[in-house]
C-alpha cells in the first residue's frame, strides 16, 4: 500500500473510533470530582423532617466543625434486612459505593453510621441506640477525615429516628465518648441495594 495513503486511512479510522461512542474500559477504581459549595436541600422532605443534614463531628484530628452534608444515604441491603447504614458527607458519595477513591481535603468529612437489629420495622419515633434493651442497635459510628478514620465509642450515645418510608429517613444523634464526637439533625434518602 501506498506510504502516502496510509497514513492518512489510519488517522480517518483512529477519528472515526473516537466518535463511534465506545466507551473506554474504567480503571478499577474512579475518582469522584469534588462538589460544588452548593448545599443540598430535600424540597419534598416530609413534615417535621429537616431540608437538609447538618452535622456537628470532631476526631482526635478533626477539631469540632459543623457541615452541611452533600451525600446523604440510609441503605437497606435486601439479603440483610436488619442491617442498615447512614452515610452522610461533605463530598458526593456514590450511593452504591461509600468507600470510591477521594482525595481528602483539610475540611471533609465522611460519617458512616452502621445500625443493625429491626431495622426495617422501625416505625416513627423511637431512641436507637447501644442499650440492650434497644429496638436497634447504633453498631458503629466513624467519623473519617483527611488523617484518621475515627470511632465514636459512647455506648449512652443515641440515634432517634423521628421518619421512615419508602424514599426519606429523618432524626437525630449524638455520640461523644470524649475525644471523637458526633451530633445533629438529618435526613437521608432511602438506597435499597440487592432488590
Amino acid at each position: 500500500m501506498n506510504k502516502k495513503l496510509f497514513v492518512p486511512l489510519m488517522l480517518a479510522a483512529v477519528s472515526l473510533s473516537a466518535c463511534s461512542g465506545q466507551s473506554v474500559t474504567p480503571t478499577a477504581v474512579e475518582k469522584v470530582a469534588p462538589v460544588s459549595a452548593e448545599v443540598l436541600t430535600f424540597a419534598d422532605a416530609p413534615e417535621g423532617c429537616p431540608k437538609s443534614t447538618k452535622l456537628t463531628a470532631k476526631t482526635s484530628d478533626f477539631k469540632e466543625t459543623t457541615f452541611t452534608s452533600v451525600s446523604n444515604w440510609f441503605t437497606v441491603w435486601n439479603k440483610t434486612p436488619d442491617v442498615a447504614q447512614l452515610v452522610f458527607s461533605t463530598y458526593d458519595v456514590p450511593k452504591d459505593n461509600i468507600y470510591v477513591d477521594h482525595t481528602y481535603a483539610d475540611t471533609d468529612t465522611l460519617v458512616v453510621v452502621r445500625l443493625t437489629d429491626a431495622v426495617t420495622n422501625v416505625v416513627g419515633a423511637g431512641n436507637y441506640s447501644g442499650a440492650a434493651d434497644a429496638k436497634m442497635k447504633v453498631k458503629e459510628v466513624n467519623v473519617s477525615s483527611k488523617n484518621l478514620a475515627g470511632g465514636v465509642f459512647d455506648k449512652n450515645g443515641a440515634l432517634e429516628i423521628s421518619h421512615l418510608d419508602s424514599k426519606y429517613v429523618c432524626g437525630t444523634m449524638k455520640f461523644d465518648d470524649g475525644r471523637n464526637s458526633l451530633k445533629g439533625d438529618f435526613i437521608a434518602q432511602v438506597n435499597k441495594m440487592g432488590l
